[in-house]
């Protein structure tokens, strides 16, 4: 895009992220010769690496282009109808009146959500305080993970959190709103 920061730029990716395979630990740098020299001065001795046969599979299906560029067009097409799904779902949460927002999806596999239970009480007249007391009602009653933003480094009081649609379905995102649903209608 900018070839005047060619000799500026370093760029580093792996097949776990840019590709979801995960655990798959093979990945590669791009950058000025005088920096990817010295990595690979210094990866010589580390003395550990991905094993070979992943190394040969992912070099393989790496020098595939066609079979590169149609996995990714379908893994980002089924990422964004989840991201769509529980973006939907949650305005229809909204509109049904509960505290809940999303932003619409705008990339990677997260939506931004924000889930605010800051004062209300729980069946066992137990009251949520805080995003930490969100995130645990949420897992008890809802049977749903979120990672409040404070992991980020926002303030322990932000009711955003992030929702990986990683490991879900398409099938699977109007059962955990339901599941969502009825946890909420349990507060007062």
């Amino acid at each position: 895009l900018r070839p005047e920061m060619r000799h500026y730029t370093l760029f580093i990716d792996g097949i776990s992220k840019s590709l979801a395979a995960t655990g798959v630990r093979v990945g590669w740098a791009f950058g000025p010769k005088p920096i990817i020299d010295k990595m690979k001065n210094i990866l010589g001795h580390v003395g550990a690496w991905s094993p070979k046969a992943e190394q040969v599979a992912t070099a393989r299906f790496l020098s595939q282009p066609d079979e590169v560029n149609s996995f990714l067009e379908t893994f980002r097409n089924e990422i964004l109808k989840r991201l769509d799904g529980f973006y939907q779902g949650f305005m229809q949460l909204k509109s049904e009146g509960f505290q809940v927002d999303a932003i619409p999806p705008q990339a990677a596999i997260y939506l931004t959500v924000n889930i605010n239970l800051t004062g209300k009480t729980k069946p066992d007249g137990q009251i949520i305080h805080s995003a930490s007391d969100i995130t645990r009602f949420l897992l008890d009653e809802a049977r749903i993970a979120l990672v409040p933003f404070y992991a980020f480094g926002a303030s322990t009081d932000s009711t955003w959190f992030r929702l990986s649609v990683g490991t879900c379905t398409v099938e699977d995102i109007n059962d955990i709103i339901s599941n969502l649903r009825s946890a909420l209608s349990l507060l007062k």
